[in-house]
């Protein structure tokens, strides 16, 4: 008898970063447009009610040090999950505010945090989040502040262009710039951001994708928005498609 071939999951475009803050640990997903999959744990040593200032704050230390590592990913925005009459997160955006205010202040890794309330530890409590209401609401409100902080720099390039900076808006005219090699005086493009219908319903998806594969081996940040979305609606003013490098 033939094995039953599994069925592949659709994965989807990354989204954002789900942290599950929990009494003994904190628990990390990752947010793509079909599915959410696990990431890493990080536990606090001991449960909370038993941690001294010091062991908080390297607790809250070792979550930080993720959230930079995926910066680096290109994924700023952050989904903070904590229990009903728990005061986690408050706690760790408090220490985010006074240790790393530059993760709040506007530049290359702004990030934005968006908090609910609720269970983030096992898989089944993160599908059970999923299939409400407002933890989708909150996912496409930190996705769009995201994306509004990178729109914020392409307006800034719009208004104040200068020679080392472009912008493109065509498909033929991103491939070629992403298929190049750079000189050393030459910058890689910053950012390609698009909409979700312009990837699904574009008659040319298979090169999109093929430009978004290249831009991650190239370390090109990229963001595709909900056409909805307000970012969207600003990405849909240039076709749903654009490349920026914006080089000071």
């Amino acid at each position: 008898m033939s094995k039953k071939r599994k069925t592949r999951v659709k994965r989807g475009h990354p989204v954002s970063l789900l942290i599950g803050l929990h009494d003994d640990r904190a628990v990390f997903w990752r947010i793509f447009s079909e599915t959410v999959r696990a990431d890493i744990i990080i536990k606090r040593g001991r449960k909370r009610k038993y941690q001294d200032n010091k062991q908080l704050y390297h607790f809250h230390e070792e979550i930080v040090d993720k959230i930079r590592s995926v910066i680096k990913e290109g994924i700023k925005s952050n989904l903070i999950v904590s229990p009903p009459k728990k005061e986690y997160s408050k706690e760790f955006l408090s220490h985010v505010k006074k240790h790393h205010s530059w993760l709040l202040k506007k530049g290359k890794n702004t990030v934005v945090f968006n908090e609910i309330v609720g269970s983030a530890n096992t898989q089944e409590e993160v599908s059970y989040l999923v299939k409400n209401a407002y933890f989708k609401e909150a996912v496409e409100d930190v996705s769009n502040q995201e994306a509004m902080l990178i729109l914020e720099d392409l307006d800034e390039l719009i208004n104040k262009p200068n020679k080392y900076s472009k912008i493109l808006y065509t498909l033929a005219e991103i491939e070629r710039e992403i298929d190049k090699k750079w000189k050393n005086y030459e910058s890689k493009p910053n950012y390609i951001i698009l909409t979700d219908e312009y990837l699904e319903n574009h008659r040319k998806r298979n090169r999109t994708y093929r430009i978004l594969q290249i831009a991650k081996n190239h370390g090109i940040k990229t963001k595709i928005v909900n056409a909805e979305s307000d970012a969207g609606k600003k990405v849909e003013m240039f076709g749903g498609l654009v490349c920026f490098t914006k080089r000071d």
